[in-house]
């Protein structure tokens, strides 16, 4: 219970420590400097136990404690700051009575009250610094030999200066009160706001676990009727045994037709929703060697695709970053009316990523579609061969926005399209 209370009195925020300690340091230099200029200019004066030299230590010892770091010290630096000072403050009312009360020695001792008031930061150690200080001070003007004019001004003086002192104090104490409350509630209202948002997040986390696994789940359950429906309808085309009229093998065809365009679409969702986490595995990808692997795929007499120099090596998930170089080029491909289709990939590097382009010289796209292109299911052109879904684009743009990259699109209608992605540098662990 003491040992709470001594924490409290000697309790000072930060900013006060570190004042205290600055006014402390600052302080002894000027008092041993203050009272060698009165022995200069008055011999006769008297200083009782080399008081200048070893309060000047004091305050210069108690100054510099703080950069200790100690939490002892830090917890009750305020007594510290009390005590020497108040220390001190007799001290200059024993030596003003020696000196019978003199202009120099009251002029000191007047400034120093004031002054060490302020420091204080808690009622209970002020009103103990008044009170002993006035009794004191009342008791050494009482047994000298002043006369009352002088008795009544200095006691005037001591009482008018403990007043405003008391007043400035109590005023900054009060404020201090209400600023520790609105901290209080400030630091209650983030606990309990942070807690909650750890709550969302946990329950989002736990939402989009159980989104993936759906869409997994539905995604393999809706291929395997589809791949079922598929084989039974290969089976009703290719068997001689049954005599189909036309109309019915163009509708067995068409039926082909929308199982294929089903899967495909089935799988993009797959493909889509499973690319929510950014954290999947991030190993050095030789981006060249991976590029020149999905081209092999493409080669035809009618499609000639350069690549302008050497790709570079980057730190990234490998299925991810052939995802978006497959659907860019297939793309590219896909949407040309070039009986020549030409394609050129390239990249430049600065200090922060990469910048990589796939350029083509097909129709372009006109600048109102630039957003658009990037959208979930959305196609600019009729869909003749049943394997455009408009999922593509879509995930090209989540894999590299999840990975804290960007993606770009400049073209106009007749010259071509470049689609550029830029993604940071990831440093190795």
């Amino acid at each position: 219970m003491i040992k709470n209370v001594f924490k409290t009195l000697g309790r000072l925020e930060p900013f006060e420590i570190r004042n205290s300690g600055i006014t402390l340091c600052l302080g002894a230099p000027s008092t041993f400097v203050y009272m060698e200029i009165m022995k200069y200019y008055h011999p006769e004066v008297i200083i009782p136990f080399y008081g200048n030299m070893v309060f000047a230590v004091l305050f210069l010892l108690i100054g510099i404690l703080p950069n200790l770091k100690n939490k002892f010290i830090l917890q009750y630096y305020g007594l510290f700051v009390f005590f020497s000072t108040m220390a001190f403050q007799h001290y200059l009312t024993y030596a003003t009575y020696l000196n019978n009360f003199s202009l120099d020695f009251l002029l000191v001792t007047y400034v120093f009250i004031f002054g060490s008031v302020l420091l204080l930061s808690n009622r209970i150690l002020v009103i103990i610094y008044s009170t002993t200080e006035t009794i004191h001070l009342a008791y050494y003007v009482y047994i000298s030999d002043l006369d009352p004019v002088h008795e009544s001004s200095i006691l005037a003086t001591i009482s008018i200066i403990f007043i405003l002192s008391f007043l400035i104090t109590n005023g900054f104490i009060r404020y201090r009160k209400k600023l520790e409350v609105i901290n209080t509630n400030l630091e209650k209202v983030i606990k309990k706001r942070t807690k909650d948002s750890e709550l969302r997040a946990k329950e989002l986390l736990r939402k989009n676990k159980d989104l993936e696994e759906f869409a997994y789940v539905v995604s393999h359950d809706l291929k395997r009727p589809l791949r079922n429906i598929y084989t039974l309808t290969d089976w009703l085309i290719e068997d001689e045994d049954k005599q189909l009229n036309d109309a019915a093998n163009q509708s067995l065809f068409h039926i082909k037709k929308q199982v294929t365009q089903m899967d495909l679409l089935v799988e993009g969702i797959l493909n889509y929703s499973l690319q929510g986490n950014p954290e999947q595995e991030v190993k050095e990808v030789n981006v060249h060697t991976l590029v020149k692997r999905i081209l092999r795929t493409y080669e035809a007499n009618h499609i000639n695709c350069t690549i302008e120099k050497k790709l570079p090596r980057i730190l990234f998930n490998e299925s991810q970053l052939t995802q978006v170089f497959q659907n860019l080029i297939q793309n590219a491909i896909k949407h040309n009316d070039k009986d020549l289709i030409e394609i050129t990939i390239d990249y430049q590097e600065t200090k922060t990523d990469y910048r990589f382009s796939i350029k083509d010289n097909g129709p372009g796209i006109h600048t109102r579609y630039h957003k658009k292109v990037f959208e979930l299911f959305q196609k600019l052109q009729i869909d003749t061969d049943g394997e455009a879904i408009g999922i593509g684009l879509a995930l090209v743009k989540k894999i590299v926005e999840r990975n804290e990259g960007e993606i770009y699109l400049e073209s106009s209608e007749g010259k071509g399209a470049t689609f550029s992605f830029q993604i940071p540098k990831k440093m190795k662990n």
